[in-house]
């Protein structure tokens, strides 16, 4: 795991932990924090011993992992293609580096289609923080995604442009697009306050 998020060895241990605690990695404890400290290959601390992840195979032969139960440190292994962690730890993981390497531009993917709701405001918090200075591309299906620290928004449908505006004139459009997304939800008060709060912000 050291390797992977800082494979030319820029920073220190301390701050890749860091890096894997904000990006809720090991969910709301970090196991990283609770563990023993002890000298790395590169130096600085690293988890005592990394815990044994939680497996389990369906009927199909897939395997899945209990995010809240692998606890990733700085020695955990990473298979080829990151096959040992799940879909959601993967992203997170891909989220941890780009807070390590605090990148000017940033353009997440679905970055948190893979993760549970929780997760997902954690990691909503974490980006609203974390990358206040950089420019942010987001392509997004999850409607509470879209916060109020996005200026603009596009939407598209059957890959054509069919709005772009702010997220407040958007979800204020009558028989917008973007406003039927938001009221098919059942969370458009929360979304309706959420875009007002760029406004008064700003």
């Amino acid at each position: 795991m050291r390797d992977n998020l800082d494979p030319f060895g820029e920073h220190s241990d301390e701050e890749c932990l860091d890096a894997l605690e904000r990006a809720h990695i090991n969910g709301s404890t970090p196991a990283s924090r609770r563990a023993s400290r002890a000298p790395s290959i590169h130096g600085r601390v690293r988890p005592d011993k990394p815990e044994t992840a939680s497996v389990a195979t369906t009927k199909t032969g897939t395997t899945q992992y209990d995010d809240q139960k692998y606890a990733v440190g700085l020695e955990t292994k990473v298979s080829a293609g990151g096959t040992n962690f799940s879909q959601g730890q993967r992203q997170l993981i891909a989220m941890a580096r780009a807070l390590l390497r605090r990148s000017s531009i940033i353009i997440m993917d679905e970055a948190t289609s893979s993760i549970d709701f929780h997760t997902d405001a954690l990691v909503q918090r974490t980006i609203r923080e974390e990358f206040s200075s950089s420019l942010l591309i987001t392509i997004a299906h999850r409607i509470r995604t879209v916060n109020y620290r996005y200026d603009r928004v596009i939407v598209l449908d059957q890959g054509r442009i069919v709005e772009f505006d702010t997220p407040l004139n958007l979800i204020q459009r009558e028989g917008g697009v973007f406003r039927g997304m938001c009221l098919k939800s059942r969370h458009f008060e929360e979304l309706l306050a959420t875009c007002s709060a760029k406004k008064q912000v700003g």
